[in-house]
């Protein structure tokens, strides 16, 4: 079979409703996808730089909280996605309305772009420590020069992999994630074996802000927008979980909980070594030898994460547009290239992860509200693949967000990294969830918004 026709199968099966015969993943195994899925660039980097503002008890209970929280408050949404079979931007229009669902998928494109950047760049920086290793021409060594060129290179090879279909996920699972399970058991011989537990629990922040309860706040934003984040990613895997309560708890386990031991280990390294970028950690950490073993780990798990990435996104695409050829779909990724080019945007990634936590956090209240509180898991399925005449937008569904977008700019501007007058006290993305969630409850009860009725297919339940 083709990588054509492999990809239009794929792109089908996304499309139409997975049935109870089809849904492969018992408990264990959709807690393994979600880990392996959960853990990489991303995951080692919020440690990396957690790490770099909080001592190590503080860094860990902060870890636990940002990520375990927020996933916790948007749980409900894999039990819908279980129980009807759908990919999440197809759900997503029994609450956003058919073309506000493909607004929304705009929006993941674009945040995808960065993760994308995120697993190319540190790529680019392990490739940069690998030719100096080597002792290889000092441009290639260059955070500004070598470093995009290895970044951009190593994209172009993921998109190529993508490319040519379902191939991107055998490489994740059989190259990707055992890599990370490597780079995972390096780390911990490295802590525990090496420099030892008590070492790393006495160690001090390289680069805390001057004020420890400004250092708590930021990272617990940081870490709350990985944990909103997954808000776009619950369809994809929960439409495969054989029942609900395996959908709900695998979800909440792996990105909520199992996911943050590879943060926590970066945490724990970034205050050994006194780095937060993951790339760095390899020589100081593992010398010479196993230093540039580590560092080609890094260079392999970022490549399939990149790859997974790229066909994720296209595969979206492709499922919402199945108009788009594989290679349209697929190269609405490309734009990553540019925020490849410089450092700037990796060393951003706070940044970055404060977007992710007002974005993803109020379009996760809105599903939550609509289609857990108002809904209560109930839509007519037939609905959501009905085209309404000149489409439609749930506009108060927008309205909110846009609502919860203001009240986090008013609590914390993360371009200027400027607090507002209740940041300290409440941090900005999970009250920036509940407010949003308030505001849209509202507007509907106003709107004399009604339950929608049963859906028109047999639910898959425990």
């Amino acid at each position: 079979m083709s990588s054509k026709d492999s990809v239009e199968r794929e792109a089908l099966f996304g499309i139409l409703p997975v049935m109870r015969g089809e849904r492969q993943f018992g408990l264990k195994d959709f807690i393994l996808v979600n880990i392996g899925f959960g853990i990489a660039a991303w995951s080692f980097l919020i440690g990396g730089y957690t790490g770099s503002v909080l001592p190590a008890g503080t860094a860990v209970a902060v870890i636990l909280f940002g990520n375990a929280i927020p996933v916790l408050l948007i749980c409900g949404l894999a039990k819908f996605f279980a129980r009807y079979g759908v990919d999440t931007f197809i759900g997503a229009r029994a609450s956003l309305g058919y073309q506000g669902s493909n607004i929304f998928l705009v929006i993941f494109a674009i945040i995808n772009l960065g993760w994308m950047t995120m697993a190319s760049f540190m790529l680019g920086e392990s490739a940069t420590l690998l030719v100096g290793a080597f002792d290889g021409p000092d441009w290639l060594t260059s955070r500004t020069v070598g470093a995009p060129i290895f970044a951009v290179g190593a994209f172009l090879v993921a998109w190529l992999i993508a490319y040519r279909g379902p191939v991107a996920i055998k490489l994740f699972n059989s190259v990707g994630v055992p890599t990370m399970f490597l780079i995972i058991v390096g780390l911990i011989v490295y802590i525990l074996g090496v420099e030892g537990l008590g070492a790393a629990l006495a160690a001090e922040p390289a680069a805390p802000y001057p004020d420890y309860t400004r250092s708590l706040v930021s990272a617990i934003e940081w870490n709350v927008g990985l944990g909103f984040s997954w808000v776009a990613y619950f369809g994809q895997w929960s439409r495969l979980a054989n029942t609900e309560r395996t959908a709900v708890w695998g979800s909440f386990l792996g990105w909520g909980v199992l996911l943050n031991v590879a943060a926590i280990l970066g945490a724990l390294t970034a205050l050994l070594v006194g780095q937060h970028d993951p790339a760095k950690w390899m020589i100081a950490a593992g010398g010479p030898v196993f230093g540039v073993f580590g560092l080609l780990l890094l260079v392999l798990a970022n490549l399939t994460s990149a790859t997974i990435l790229v066909y994720s996104q296209g595969i979206s695409m492709k499922t919402m547009f199945p108009n788009w050829s594989w290679r349209a779909a697929i190269a609405t990724t490309l734009p990553a290239m540019l925020l490849m080019l410089t450092p700037a945007f990796y060393d951003r990634y706070t940044t970055f992860l404060s977007y992710i936590s007002f974005i993803m956090a109020a379009f996760g209240a809105v599903l939550v509200v609509d289609l857990v509180l108002m809904k209560r898991y109930r839509v007519d399925l037939a609905s959501l693949y009905r085209k309404p005449a000149g489409g439609s937008v749930n506009w108060a569904a927008y309205a909110s967000v846009v609502g919860g977008g203001l009240f986090y700019f008013w609590t914390y501007n993360p371009v200027a990294d400027t607090a507002g007058p209740l940041f300290t006290y409440i941090t900005a993305g999970i009250p920036t969830f509940f407010l949003t969630g308030a505001v849209y409850w509202g507007l509907k009860k106003l709107m004399g918004a009604e339950t929608a009725p049963a859906a028109d297919i047999a639910p898959v339940r425990e």
